[in-house]
Order: structure tokens, then sequence, then C-alpha cells
């Protein structure tokens, strides 16, 4: 059943958002992103003439800021927040940091009172598609015009790295602010492969001609979150991506009829589901969660494991010496026609309700967070590159991801899970079953092609495109 703005309003009422029990509210949230609506009165922002505080920020209000407490931690947030403070020392400002995004930050939105600053990120992360099309967000262009804190001769936007404002664009208007720069990958531990002398192999047929080989050495090649399959989300589709080219991904995007056809994604699944028919997968893969499979990679339990470029650093407390992360692309099937097209750009949402009591507020602290500084911040602190131009990355394992990513040409990242909930909700247990081979290649397709046709035939669902 498809939910539209009337029945979430109907669904969540002042009067009944309360006498919801703290399970039924906790499952409503990974479902459908029940709203209040957005308030067409509420306040906008213009950017003024001065320099130094273009928004006009009130020094006296407070700001409610909210935290993903994920693989990024909330230690850069915690200096942000110093910084809006130095320049706003009157300013109290309510920080949270919670892993329950959609939980403890969906009543507020129904009430009509949301966080000021809302990094909307993680497994429980409220629906971006519906957000927009409730009118729940103000939009950043305010942000994006507005000098930096650098430099008052360049704009915010200008100091932007190419492509990192795509994942928070929808029909052509920011809604969202991607801030770190991430890159899914495949990781594998360098010290294991050169101890072994194992090569980290570039296309497909080297990556399943080694995997007799890691076997024969009492490692399993793969593991992956089976609890979460949405890490397998980018192995799978760059494959088909880097086989067929971009277009065949923005096709699926885009709901073109029968893009799921493509022989480019069939290849991709039928390479997919052959490496768990083969046995190529660490036994009970399919029912562990990110944390388990994350440790039995450190264990080397398994020599490969598909995740984004916090990985690092969400293991840094726990990584056993010597421990060497280091990321590839994923393995090109033969007759590729992109191969290095990677799923990168901006990620880790960060979104300002157009609600928020301190909307003003909000956009400084967002203009703060993109400084020079505020960037810097953040990459020490967690060791990945941000979206910002020119700030300098530290660490030797941040430094091999952003090679990866040096041409603008080759980063695409897939939308279709973040603008079609329906799609995503299909996609994730549609690929677990795929790579375990408890279904062919030709019935997740026709899976997929068959919910596509839903939402493309749903006149309450937006519909969304790429802008070429």
């Amino acid at each position: 059943m498809t939910i539209t703005p009337a029945d979430r309003q109907a669904i969540f009422t002042r009067r009944n958002l309360f006498g919801a029990t703290a399970a039924g509210l906790a499952a409503t949230s990974l479902g459908a992103c029940a709203t209040s609506g957005g308030d067409d009165e509420a306040d906008e922002v213009t950017v003024g003439d001065d320099a130094e505080n273009p928004f006009g920020v009130d020094g006296s209000a407070p700001l409610d800021v909210v935290i993903f407490d994920g693989g990024f931690g909330q230690e850069y947030a915690v200096a942000h927040q110093a910084m809006y403070n130095e320049a706003f020392p009157d300013a109290e400002i309510t920080s949270l940091a919670t892993q329950q995004i959609g939980e403890t930050q969906q009543p507020r939105f129904a009430e009509g009172k949301p966080a000021d600053v809302l990094d909307n990120s993680g497994a429980s992360q409220l629906p971006m598609d519906s957000l927009v099309s409730d009118g729940e967000l103000a939009e950043l262009t305010p942000l994006l015009d507005a000098p930096s804190y650098d430099d008052p001769e360049v704009t915010v936007g200008d100091t932007l790295r190419e492509g990192v404002l795509k994942a928070g664009t929808f029909n052509g208007k920011v809604y969202a602010l991607n801030y770190v720069f991430n890159a899914w990958t495949i990781w594998y531990d360098a010290k294991l492969f050169r101890d072994q002398g194992w090569t980290p192999p570039t296309t497909w047929d080297e990556m399943i001609a080694l995997c007799p080989t890691i076997q024969a050495a009492g490692i399993a090649p793969w593991t992956y979150a089976g609890q979460h399959p949405v890490y397998l989300y980018d192995m799978y589709l760059m494959l088909a991506g880097r086989h067929g080219g971009v277009q065949v991904l923005k096709d699926i995007d885009n709901l073109v009829a029968d893009a799921w056809s493509n022989p480019s994604l069939v290849a991709a699944a039928e390479a997919l589901r052959n490496l768990g028919d083969s046995g190529y997968l660490l036994s009970g893969s399919a029912g562990i969660d990110h944390i388990q499979s994350q440790t039995a990679f450190n264990n080397n339990e398994a020599a490969f494991l598909p995740c984004g470029s916090w990985l690092p650093n969400e293991q840094k407390a726990i990584a056993p010496e010597g421990f060497e992360y280091a990321p590839m692309g994923v393995p090109y099937l033969e007759g590729s026609v992109q191969p290095g097209l990677i799923s990168a750009g901006g990620d880790e949402p960060f979104v300002v309700p157009k609600n928020a009591t301190n909307l003003a507020g909000a956009y400084e602290y967002l203009r703060i967070m993109l400084s020079q500084e505020g960037s810097q911040i953040f990459s020490d602190a967690v060791s990945a590159a941000t979206i910002v131009k020119g700030v300098e990355l530290e660490n030797e394992t941040a430094r091999m991801t952003d090679a990866l990513v040096q041409n603008p040409e080759d980063m695409f990242q897939p939308q279709f899970r973040y603008w079609y909930k329906k799609m995503d909700d299909e996609m994730r247990p549609a690929l677990g079953q795929l790579i375990n081979a408890e279904t062919t290649a030709q019935e997740f397709l026709d899976r997929m092609q068959s919910v596509a046709d839903e939402v493309a035939a749903d006149d309450t669902i937006e519909k969304f495109t790429h802008e070429d």
C-alpha cells in the first residue's frame, strides 16, 4: 500500500502520536516517513550583505543539532559546535548524538518541532523522498550562494568538489548537504595479501581465479552484512555499470521501461549469484550484521568486504595490530566499457527542516562545517575526505580511497534507493537472496522490474530524474 501525504497526516496527528507505543513508533519510522507536512508560511532565509553573518543570525538564539553517531562518530560535531559558539557565544546549543534517527526525530517532524540541523543518516534514517515530497525540508540554495567562511569573494558552492551535491538534489533543487566524500569500495587487508603473495584483482575473472587460493589458506574469499544487504547495493550496481556504462544505472533511477532487462544488469546478477553458488561466501554471512562481518574481516576470516570509506575510522579502535585497510574498485566483468566507474560522491546527508526554529543559525552552522577549518577537523577526526576542495588528507588509507575517485566522469551514485523507498525495500532482501543463490538472476531482475513498474505507475509517488 502506498501512503500518501494526506494519509501521513492522518496517521500521525498530535493527538495520537503520543499514544503510540515506542515499539510501534520505531517500526513505523522504518516504513513510511509520517510527517506533519511542511508549513508554507515557514520563515525563509536570504543572503544579506554582511559577509561575516550573511544569514542575519540572532547570536542569542539557541541551536538544536542532531548527529548520527555511526561510523564517523560525533567528535567532529563537538568541534563544529565549539566553532559556532566562538562566533555566537550567547547561543545555547542542544546536541543529540544517536543511531536512532527515525525513532527520535520522526515524532518531532510530526509535531512540527524538528531540530534545526539533522544528520539524517544510518539504518533508520527518515526517507528523503517523503521528506522532500511532503515539503518538510528547506532548500539549501541560500547556503550555496552565501560567501564562504574563508573568502567572501568565493561562494560556498564554489568551494565544493564537483558532483557532490547530486545525491542531495531532487528535481534540480538541493535539499541535503552530503558532507563526507564517500566511496563504496571493496576492502582487503594489504598486509595479508602481501604476506600471502596475492595480487589484488582488477577483473572479475582474476577475482574468481584467486578465490580457490584464498580458500586453500583457510580463509573465505568474501563476507558481507547479511542482515543489511544494502552493503551489496554498490557492488552489484557498479558491476553492472562498469560493464554497460553509467547510462545503465541512470535508466534504473529514471524508471525507464524494461531497464532491468539490460544485458549488463543480467550479467552482474549472474556473477553475484555464482559467487555464492560457488561457495565463496563466509559460512553464515547471510545472518550476520555489519559489526559481525567487519569483525570476521578484521580476523582474516574473509578476504574481501564491500563497505563504504568510513570503514577504517569505524574500526580504528578495534582493528588488529598490523591490519592494513586497503580499498579497490569492484572487479569488472569481461567486456566492460567503463571499468573505472565507482559509486562515490557526497554522503552523510545533513538537512535543514523547513520548520526549524533557528533557520538562519542552521544555515550558518552548515557554512561553518564547510569552512577549511571545519572540514579539516572532520577529515582529521575520521580519516576521510570531505566535500570541500583543498583539505589535505593526512591518513594513508583515505588517500588511497581518494586516488580511486580522481575522474569526475567515473563517479556516479545510484539514487533510486533514496528516491523510491518501495524499490529500496524490495532491493535489499532480493540482493541477499541473489548472492546466496536462493533465487535465479532472472527471478531477481523480474522482481525488481515489477516493483519499478509499480512505482512508475503510481501517481501518488513523486518522480525524480537525473539532469545531465
